[in-house]
């Protein structure tokens, strides 16, 4: 995905991106499509943009911090 190194370090320590089987970067939880999709109105709300009117950001964050919370309490593996 295109972010800085300073973004990917953040999401890296908060479990939050894993490699595909594939080989593609994405947000754990989300294909690659919807990673870069995510990433984008991720970056609109933290610049001020209310995203949580959006259905598709809160879709998408919803699903990604299910599979994140499996990670962090050891239910699931970080990468493919």
């Amino acid at each position: 995905m295109d972010m800085t190194d300073s973004e990917r370090e953040f999401w890296r320590g908060m479990r939050a991106l894993t490699m595909t089987t594939e080989g593609h970067e994405a947000f754990v939880g989300l294909d690659p499509g919807e990673s870069e999709t995510f990433l984008d109105l991720t970056r609109r709300n933290e610049s001020g943009e209310d995203m949580n009117g959006s259905q598709l950001y809160l879709t998408l964050r919803e699903k990604h911090e299910a599979a994140r919370q499996a990670i962090v309490k050891g239910e699931a593996e970080l990468d493919a």
